[in-house]
């Protein structure tokens, strides 16, 4: 056994040496700038551990370690205890004559002193491992004694805990641990830091970053010391740099051994550690060794008395994929869409709501005569109106502006479009003033024609609108939900083809109203807002409110009603108020059948209509009313909830904002008023009555969907039904059909499932850019992101509906979550039209995103509830509980609770 000197590194390999000798041994086969060093090869440690005692401890211990967790609390005490033990031993036990006299011999040559004594294992500084920080270092050793002692606690620092941790979370054997020594001559530097010569943040490859501090690395290394940060691009120019204030540095002992933390001088805590040539120096010298090895690399340096040392070297472990540079540049927004698909979204509803989309949309282009060729061009536009990210759904803005090119007076319509989906950001990758006047003027008579087609079914809707609910209501009462449990999955397959064709192929009435509820509101705010009346957002939002018949609210007049009648019966309203929701309505079944038939009513009308009622998996109250009596139980302790007395209040309000209006225009101004401020009601009432049918077919749908499921686990096709949530529409069909390519289903789902949970603890902004390939190559972005005052006395969003409230907040982002408001003020950062029934017992309603025609808004308007949308950082910056003051006419919030 021989120590292995740098010239014959490489050819001793990394079995022998480490991978950390083997990092600095490709730095020299590179003439790389590497103080001199040796290795001291793994034979001599595993001689070391081979003595009887040791060798019985290490394998006593090693193998009641092999099958514990890491992750386990009592697991970890074990290996901690362990490690300990082992450690110990081998630190205690002598080190060989033999080794001892190789390291007399072995530090002349690579003298002068002091040295630096480095762990090198096996599979470390790899493509795959880096064992970063889990392994010891000794630095400004300066005697054989020093150095030998700490070559034994380089390999004792293998067994820390960290380390075997390490190797029983990566699924590494610990049974085979082997570690070699680096002794390497110690650089005194005056400055040390760490080079990426690829950039980790963005992933560009023509970039290096460089960190750098005064004095040595380990203080970087360990994250003791704060970081100056230079960006240099391979083209020899400096980008920016970053200088931070310095305040510690690590230096050599006054006693010559080992390392202390020192206060830096105030005329350097502030200044740049490096200079613009010794940036360009260290980055083109890393650039040379990253192009010899071929790949980018992570390189540890130290200048000393202005000469440059490479003193470790790996491959970078973690890079995001390099930015694209070419392909289509595509906007991504959900300021709107979130309120229907909140948060991580499975395949299936992703590819049901796809499908649902481009359906809705071909048709309303054939009701608006569009030539058949034309249809087909914009297949590929239809096709991706949304897009999923991480597991969240996306407008793609792109299309939904080429969209609009089919209509007239494209600047309105996407203006009005913005102001209805709630986007913050407009673009302008789409415009019709590219056109030429030329073609203009070709396209004229196309835009007239579609123009008057356009009018003809907006005056039409007062007929197609109770068509399409009469259409709908009959094909609902065709299906019996109770008998799909007795359906074959062929059955079930073909009752998913007739809804498909009689609902869905059925749909082009919503998405006309839908385009009326967009040009109407937008008329009406131009109007209201060349009043010159003061907020005139709040005042559009006042003349909408008070409309009968709406169906997004009558799932809370229905609770309401009910739980008047409970709180007239003592008896009644007990059951409703004590014991598990389940258990309450157990009760009420024995004891008052004619109050749960009731509950029944509700359910079958509206047990669809919950919150995330758009998503397929989302657990409905059809499974599981509990959801029912917990708002009956706020209800029942709240005697001022009486729809009619909050119907009044609305009433009042739209009366008042229509005379401030009307006192503001002429004769003809007021039946122009009259007559916008009509059809705008009109619009947004039919678009949410169509929308509860929407929840209903969708209701259908998964009702479906999870019966099929169920199938598929009683073939074994799948571990549990509800997997069938991880498929998508298509390869639904294309299993039943004879398609499929993968029929393995359940490894299948599993990946999907892995995948969409490690999503869910990723946070995305509502509105970014990609360009290319959408998955890889991006950052997912949000150029116009600040960052929120967490300390802000104030925050600003829009203002719904009218009235100052001082109050605590109860922040709700989930069913799961504590539900109880008892006048408080609900916060979340989005809603659906499930979420409605919460609303009457709060106070006021807090809501991070949204518009004025979002749920939320339509809602608290017409439940007289103060409401405001749209504030940024909302539930970042509230804590629950604390105390705000809302104003749901300006939209201001004031937090009360800071000094």
């Amino acid at each position: 056994m021989e120590i292995i000197y740098s010239a014959h590194a490489m050819a001793a390999g990394e079995g022998r040496i480490g991978g950390k000798s083997m990092g600095l041994a490709r730095l020299s086969s590179v003439d790389a700038p590497v103080p001199p060093w040796f290795a001291v090869p793994m034979e001599f440690f595993r001689a070391h551990i081979s003595g009887q005692a040791l060798s019985e401890l290490l394998d006593d211990s090693l193998a009641r370690m092999a099958s514990l967790d890491p992750t386990v609390g009592e697991s970890l005490k074990t290996i901690q205890v362990e490690c300990r033990k082992i450690q110990a031993a081998i630190v205690e036990a002598p080190l060989s004559d033999a080794l001892t006299r190789q390291i007399e011999e072995s530090l002349p040559p690579i003298s002068p002193g002091p040295f630096a004594v480095r762990s090198s294992m096996v599979g470390e500084d790899s493509d795959d491992h880096s064992f970063a920080g889990q392994l010891d270092s000794f630095l400004f050793q300066e005697s054989v004694q020093d150095v030998c002692g700490s070559i034994k606690k380089c390999w004792a620092s293998a067994f820390g805990d960290r380390s075997v941790a390490y190797h029983l979370r990566s699924g590494l054997s610990i049974l085979d641990i082997r570690v070699g020594v680096v002794v390497q001559r110690m650089i005194d530097g005056d400055v040390s830091g760490v080079m990426f010569t690829a950039n980790p943040m963005t992933g560009h490859r023509d970039q290096s970053l460089i960190t750098a501090a005064w004095g040595q690395g380990e203080g970087i290394v360990s994250g003791l010391c704060n970081t100056d940060e230079f960006i240099w691009a391979h083209g020899n120019e400096e980008l920016s740099a970053t200088v931070a204030d310095k305040d510690i540095m690590v230096t050599r002992a006054p006693s010559g051994v080992g390392t202390v933390e020192e206060e830096i001088s105030s005329d350097k805590r502030t200044s740049r550690c490096l200079s613009a040539d010794e940036v360009q120096l260290i980055g083109a010298e890393g650039k040379r060794v990253a192009a010899a090895f071929g790949k980018p690399q992570d390189i540890e340096w130290t200048i000393e008395k202005g000469q440059l040392f490479f003193v470790q070297s790996r491959p970078i472990t973690t890079l995001p994929a390099e930015p694209n540079t070419d392909g289509p540049r595509v906007v991504w927004d959900n300021s709107n869409i979130q309120e229907s698909y909140c948060g991580v979204t499975t395949p299936l509803t992703f590819s049901y709501a796809v499908r649902g989309y481009e359906s809705a949309y071909r048709q309303t282009m054939e009701a608006m005569r569009v030539p058949q060729k034309e249809i087909e061009e914009a297949r590929p536009m239809l096709k991706n109106l949304l897009g999923l990210i991480r597991g969240r759904v996306y407008y793609n803005i792109n299309n939904w502006y080429r969209g609009l090119l089919a209509l007239p007076n494209f600047g309105t319509n996407k203006s009005d479009m913005e102001k209805m989906m709630g986007l913050e950001d407009p673009v302008d990758l789409v415009e019709d003033t590219v056109l030429t006047l030329g073609e203009k003027l070709a396209r004229l008579p196309r835009m007239l024609k579609t123009l008057l087609i356009m009018l003809r079914e907006f005056r039409r809707l007062p007929i197609t609108v109770p068509a399409f609910l009469g259409n709908f209501d009959r094909v609902y009462k065709t299906v019996d939900r109770d008998n799909l449990k007795q359906m074959t999955f062929s059955q079930l397959m073909e009752l998913n083809e007739v809804l498909r064709v009689e609902i869905q192929e059925n749909w082009h009435t919503p998405i006309v109203n839908d385009f009326y509820v967009m040009m109407t509101n937008g008329s009406l705010r131009r109007l209201v807002t060349n009043t010159g009346v003061d907020n005139p957002i709040s005042v559009q939002n006042n003349l909408l409110a008070g409309e009968d018949g709406i169906e997004s609210t009558e799932p809370t007049h229905f609770l309401m009603r009910l739980s008047k009648e409970a709180r007239l019966d003592e008896g009644l309203a007990s059951l409703v108020q004590n014991g598990s929701p389940l258990d309450s309505l157990a009760g009420i079944r024995e004891g008052y059948p004619a109050f749960a038939a009731q509950i029944d009513e509700y359910i079958e009308r509206y047990g669809d209509r919950v919150m995330g009622e758009l998503k397929l998996e989302t657990i409905t109250l059809r499974e599981n009313p509990s959801f029912v009596i917990e708002v009956m139980r706020n209800y029942i302790v709240r005697p001022d909830l009486d729809p009619d007395l909050l119907r009044a209040k609305e009433k009042e309000l739209r009366s008042n904002a229509e005379a401030l209006v009307r006192s503001r225009l002429g004769w003809l101004g007021r039946r122009r008023f009259a007559s916008a401020a009509r059809k705008a009601r009109e619009a947004v009432k039919n678009r949410e009555n169509m929308r509860l049918t929407r929840t209903r077919a969708f209701g259908l749908s998964r009702d479906i969907y999870r019966t099929l499921g169920e199938r598929l686990f009683e073939a074994g096709k799948l571990d549990d039904g509800r997997d069938i949530f991880y498929l998508t529409v298509d390869e639904i069909e294309a299993y039943h059909e004879g398609r499929s390519i993968n029929t393995s289903l359940a490894p299948l789902v599993q990946v999907r499932k892995e995948e969409y949970a490690s999503y869910e603890h990723q946070e995305l902004p509502h509105h970014f850019e990609t360009l290319g390939p959408v998955y890889h190559g991006n950052q997912y972005k949000y150029e116009g992101e600040i960052d929120f005052d967490l300390d802000a006395n104030s925050l600003k969003g829009t203002g719904c509906y009218p009235g100052v409230v001082e109050s605590p907040i109860r922040l709700i982002f989930s069913p799961e979550d504590e539900l109880s408001l008892n006048g408080k003020i609900l916060c979340t950062v989005r809603t659906d039209p499930g979420w409605a029934p919460l609303f009457p017992t709060a106070s006021g309603i807090l809501v991070e995103r949204g518009s004025t025609l979002s749920h939320s808004a339509v809602v608290a308007r017409e439940l007289g509830i103060p409401a405001v949308v749209g504030v940024p950082g909302l539930t970042s910056i509230l804590s629950d509980a604390e105390n705000i003051r809302m104003n749901g006419e300006t939209g201001v919030v004031d937090r009360l609770d800071l000094d």
